[in-house]
């Protein structure tokens, strides 16, 4: 057997093994379309097209048949089966994916096509090669087109599957979408596999709160969407979720139990939400031993039909991966199990940010024996705040500076943080006007009349906007509060903090230590109970009180308001049930200080606080 014969033979079986590949597509898409639709993850409707497409391809195979019987004689036929029959159909489906973002399940079809045309290509040349007597070395020619087709497969699947960025398409393009579902470029580095996060609360209930899935957790979820407010899903290669800003900045409340919905305040304090617990629940999940690419791909099957790639992607990558990142930040994390837990309503949002991020810049940063616990705050009517301190602890005086290093706190990245969309968020908050009090039309005017004298006298220096100690630090030791919370950022963190934006083409100045607390002004005063720096106060009728006289254990994170003592439900069998049990004895946890106003009478005090309803 000469040459020209092997290579003959060879293009032969190439054919009829693209011939039988097609057959493999072509008999499901005829008789059992829904078949291999979904084995594909495509979503094709009506279905007739499904078939029509597998008797166009039966066709197109039929057109190959002439050449792989003799090559001499229909060589015409062979070059038209790889320009434009492969090329042109391998080219297609490629730039569907790629370009047009239609579903993965059309690669194989495409790569089907690429591989067998490009082999095809490269018997054809060298059948030229040994008719025109060209010497052998071009055969490197051969080899070096194969290696390209096959880098180009590899490269652009894995380019597709892991790092692909889609931008992200909300429901409608107000802020306030961006708000409740916007990614905030946290997705990156820290987004979930979509799948995983989805089918968690189906496998381990037993690490959540209550029932409920998600929602246990005090998440606020509007009806008829996929995710609770404050997560975002992007596609970065695949489906990814993480948090946002309003993770933390939404508030639910409700004015009786007997209230179904609650009413949704977006930039309030997330009073009923419980931070630590969402974390501990994937860390649970990942340490439990069911955690397994078998189960979570079965708890997947229910919910979902993946493609066959994408069931081994979860099954190789995604799920093990996943699991390691958190097993790593169950570590990251260990410390918090010496402290007492965050509780619905609070967080810890710096000690995190020194171990994941400023310990890179300064390994001298470290958590110590801090305790960084505080309330969650409102992020609104931002425009009236402009030039005072944020945070409780004053640490930074720039609003555009606190607003990206959130973002960087939760989770984004000096490359993947949105600039553009985080400063229209900052506008957004600038006039985004407080919520009024629900029971206004109960507020007694005479009484109130009298109570904003009182409140000029002993409150408008400190908390009412243009006072002249509004907005700014007073040393804890004046306050007489809980100090761990001071005490927790430290000079060489803020320092740590302004060096991390170096080489960014935005930069951090005003990171700062204060070692006290922000005189905070009152505008919707009454949604944001528990009161102080670190919620250690269930109401403002307690807060008028000697901290003798103060509760030392309540429930916090119940959404019911007491518009008699002006907080949030925190006692009782239904308080108990939701909340989380507040215990003012823990380090950290000190209902101490603040002692203006306790000293008033009675009658002093009610009329204060029936004017804090109107602010």
């Amino acid at each position: 057997m000469n040459e020209y014969e092997r290579l003959a033979r060879w293009y032969t079986w190439v054919t009829w093994f693209g011939i039988f590949l097609n057959m493999l597509f072509v008999v499901p898409l005829v008789f059992a379309p829904q078949f291999i639709l979904d084995l594909l993850a495509l979503h094709l409707e009506p279905v007739l097209w499904a078939r029509i497409s597998g008797m166009l391809l039966s066709i197109i195979s039929a057109f190959y048949i002439p050449a792989s019987l003799d090559l001499k004689r229909y060589r015409i036929h062979a070059w038209l089966a790889i320009f434009p029959s492969r090329a042109f159909g391998s080219t297609f489906f490629i730039l569907a994916v790629f370009v047009y973002g239609y579903p993965l399940g059309y690669l194989p079809i495409a790569f089907v096509d690429l591989s067998i045309g490009a082999i095809q290509l490269v018997i054809l040349l060298n059948i030229q090669r040994v008719e025109q007597g060209v010497p052998q070395f071009r055969r490197l020619m051969n080899v070096g087109i194969l290696a390209a087709v096959l880098v180009f497969m590899v490269g652009s699947t894995a380019w597709y599957t892991l790092f692909r960025e889609v931008p992200q398409k909300l429901s409608n393009d107000s802020i306030e979408e961006y708000f409740k579902y916007g990614s905030i470029g946290a997705e990156n580095q820290n987004g979930l596999p979509y799948w995983i996060w989805q089918v968690l609360p189906r496998m381990f209930p037993e690490y959540l709160p209550g029932p409920g899935g998600y929602a246990s957790l005090g998440l606020p979820w509007e009806q008829g969407r996929e995710m609770p407010i404050g997560f975002s899903k992007k596609t970065i290669g695949f489906d990814r979720v993480a948090f946002n800003c309003a993770f933390c900045h939404t508030a639910m409340v409700r004015t009786s139990a007997s209230e179904v919905v609650p009413t949704i305040y977006l930039g309030g304090p997330s009073h009923t939400f419980n931070a630590l617990a969402f974390e501990r629940f994937l860390f649970n999940c990942a340490s439990d031993p069911r955690f397994t690419a078998d189960r979570i791909l079965a708890a997947i099957d229910q919910v979902a039909k993946l493609s066959i790639l994408d069931k081994l992607l979860y099954r190789f990558a995604f799920i093990p991966a996943t699991k390691k990142a958190l097993l790593k930040q169950k570590a990251d994390f260990a410390w918090t199990n010496t402290r007492p837990d965050w509780g619905r309503g609070r967080i810890d949002p710096f000690n995190p940010v020194k171990v994941a991020i400023l310990a890179n810049v300064n390994p001298q940063v470290s958590i110590g024996n801090t305790i960084g616990n505080a309330d969650m705050v409102p992020i609104w009517n931002m425009r009236p705040r402009e030039g005072m301190a944020y945070h409780w602890d004053g640490l930074n005086t720039d609003l555009t500076e606190v607003v990206r290093s959130s973002a960087i706190g939760d989770g984004a990245t000096p490359k993947s943080i949105p600039l553009k969309d985080l400063q229209r968020l900052q506008n957004w908050m600038m006039d985004l006007q407080p919520p009024k009090y629900p029971f206004l039309d109960t507020v007694d005017k005479e009484l109130a009349d009298r109570g904003e004298g009182i409140y000029r006298e002993q409150c408008a220096s400190c908390h009412a906007f243009g006072g002249e100690k509004t907005g700014q630090v007073l040393p804890a030791s004046e306050v007489g509060t809980d100090p761990h919370r001071a005490e927790m950022w430290t000079s060489d963190a803020a320092q740590a903090y302004n060096d991390y934006s170096k080489g960014y083409p935005w930069t951090f100045h005003h990171f700062r230590s204060t070692n006290g607390y922000v005189n905070v002004p009152l505008d919707a005063v009454w949604i944001r109970a528990p009161y102080l720096h670190n919620g250690s106060v269930p109401s403002l009728t307690d807060l008028l009180e000697p901290p003798a006289n103060r509760p030392k254990i309540f429930y916090r994170g119940y959404d019911v308001y007491d518009s008699k003592k002006m907080g949030f439900v925190s006692e009782g069998k239904e308080a108990e049930r939701a909340g989380f049990r507040y215990d003012t004895s823990l380090p950290g946890n000190s209902n101490q200080g603040h002692l203006w106003g306790t000293e008033l009478s009675p009658e002093e005090k009610k009329a204060l606080i029936e004017y804090l309803k109107t602010l």
